[in-house]
């Protein structure tokens, strides 16, 4: 095996080895190689047809690197074909058997088509390159971080979890926490882009976090859909969540990557973009509105207060007077019956006006209206929860949805109170479990129907309602809290009531407490009239 030593340098190597061998080194092997190939086929007494070893030559000359490749093919191959015709005719005039010549054709050949497919190999390598390096260089330089996953250990474990005979994935990530825990650290992180190490506070890509549980906080809830959509191979998987730099405040991002059918799920690309601070806006503006909700209340129960004490100060006069008269008259001996009778008679004219006076205040918190329109619940949950998660962060506390229904669920009302209402809830419950261990700080958000009736049930895992309190809770001025108005439950109660639904309570059969709110879903027929917009866009609820 004499050709052995110099198989070794072929361009089938890698690229860092031929780097380490250099241009020169194989310029010079070809070059003496392809005299010991020329020496022997022209000088040799027999037709050994060695011609054909030129492609040897040809394939270690041009093992080179970069644009001087092709160049290179194409001198070491004219090279070779003049070396081989010039050793024809050497071994020719020294008497050549008639097979020769067409060892000779079959050589030339043979370089030919080596030629053409080193040719072939260096325009699909130089295009390759350089989709390589455009690809790299709009991956480093997005304005959007991008981070590359390994969900092949998910994929592994769903088909054994099919294979042992679970067909509601969705089912079960939902009752087996610590499996969407085990799933979410087998998870890699293959690549990242510069935008992707300043948003996470590391300097290189050898300091990033390894998997993706290095990052995402053990209370996160936003990969158990993740895991869903890897099950159901989903064109495009969008979903909030929180991520821990390695120095900083905690991140609100929104995450979102392919997973369909023809996606490797080895290397899967997800564009990851901060939206911290527009949340952080966004909770500002809630909080705001709140305060000055709680500033409207306050001011409308102040000003109530002032109208009840003015007009109430008039007939509550008379009253006293009345009922003093009435008083004077019975003590009397002997009692005037008829001016007494009179007296009292006054007295009920008295409670009368008063009770006109208290009808007339209740009348004047009546009299705002507001327009009802077409409201999907499942996308009222989604977009409340997205505004609650950081708050529940904050308490070690995480939201769970469950849609207990594939049917979308409409139904005619006001789009901001009814958030108030779910964000009323979903605070309540938060605040709940303040002494209850992290790891069961859950707040569940379940969707589903009855009859015609659309149900949203929000469970917690704190202590649950009081039954002593069972009949203050929806009352006005009614709080458990120590800087509480009282006022939440019971405006929550009205807001349901004026959309003609009704809100409940009840303590949950494992502990907590659960608060469920039924709404009347818009009938089919009237979702769209001809021109396809609902009539009850149009209609008006008085608050």
């Amino acid at each position: 095996m004499i050709f052995q030593p110099l198989i070794r340098g072929f361009t089938w190597q890698t690229p860092g080895r031929r780097a380490q061998r250099g241009p020169e080194k194989g310029s010079a092997l070809a070059a003496v190689l392809a005299a010991f190939i020329f020496w022997f086929d022209a000088f040799t007494t027999d037709d050994l047809a060695v011609a054909s070893l030129y492609v040897l030559v040809l394939l270690i000359g041009s093992s080179v690197s970069g644009p001087a490749r092709r160049t290179a093919i194409i001198a070491w191959a004219m090279i070779c074909v003049a070396l081989a015709m010039l050793g024809y005719c050497i071994f020719e005039s020294h008497g050549a058997p008639p097979l020769a010549l067409a060892h000779l054709a079959i050589s030339l050949t043979v370089l030919l088509v080596t030629t053409f497919l080193l040719l072939r190999n260096q325009s699909i390598n130089s295009s390759k390159e350089r989709s390589d390096r455009r690809f790299r260089i709009v991956f480093d330089t997005l304005a959007i971080a991008i981070w590359e996953h390994d969900f092949t250990p998910i994929v592994a474990e769903l088909t054994r979890l099919r294979e042992s005979g679970v067909t509601d994935i969705r089912r079960y990530v939902a009752e087996h926490p610590k499996f969407v825990v085990q799933m979410r650290r087998s998870v890699r992180i293959t690549d990242v882009n510069a935008t992707a190490l300043t948003m996470m506070g590391v300097t290189s890509k050898q300091d990033f976090f390894s998997h993706l549980s290095g990052f995402l906080p053990e209370t996160d809830d936003s990969f158990a859909e993740c895991i869903v959509a890897i099950d159901e191979r989903r064109a495009l998987f969008q979903t909030e969540a929180i991520v821990l730099p390695l120095n900083g405040a905690p991140r609100q991002v929104i995450v979102a990557f392919g997973l369909g059918p023809d996606a490797s799920l080895d290397r899967v690309p997800g564009s990851i973009l901060d939206v911290s601070h527009r949340r952080a806006l966004e909770i500002q503006i809630l909080r705001t509105r709140e305060e000055l909700a709680d500033s409207h209340r306050t001011s409308a129960v102040a000003a109530m207060s002032a109208s009840i004490a003015h007009e109430l100060n008039q007939p509550m006069s008379a009253i006293q007077s009345y009922a003093d008269a009435a008083s004077r008259w019975l003590t009397r001996s002997p009692p005037n019956l008829n001016e007494a009778r009179d007296a009292l008679a006054g007295l009920t004219l008295g409670v009368q006006h008063a009770r006109m006076v208290m009808q007339r205040v209740r009348a004047l918190v009546g009299e705002s209206r507001i327009e009802l329109c077409e409201i999907e619940l499942e996308g009222l949950i989604a977009t409340t929860v997205a505004l609650m998660r950081r708050e529940a962060a904050e308490h070690g506390a995480r939201i769970l949805i469950i849609p207990a229904t594939e049917e979308t669920l409409t139904v005619n009302g006001d789009r901001i109170l009814l958030k108030q209402v779910l964000i009323n809830l979903i605070t309540n419950a938060i605040q709940a479990m303040v002494n209850t261990p992290p790891d069961r700080r859950i707040v569940t958000l379940t969707l589903d129907q009855k009859d015609d009736q659309a149900v949203v049930t929000v469970a917690d895992a704190g202590p649950g309602w009081d039954p002593a309190e069972a009949g203050k809770v929806f009352g006005s001025f009614f709080t458990t809290k120590r800087t509480g108005m009282g006022l939440g439950l019971s405006i929550a109660k009205m807001v349901v009531d004026r959309h003609d639904g009704s809100i409940s309570r009840r303590n949950g059969t494992g502990g907590g407490a659960i608060a469920e709110v039924t709404l009347p879903l818009i009938a089919l027929s009237a979702i769209g009239g001809a021109d396809g917009h609902s009539d009850g866009a149009q209609q008006r609820l008085a608050v």
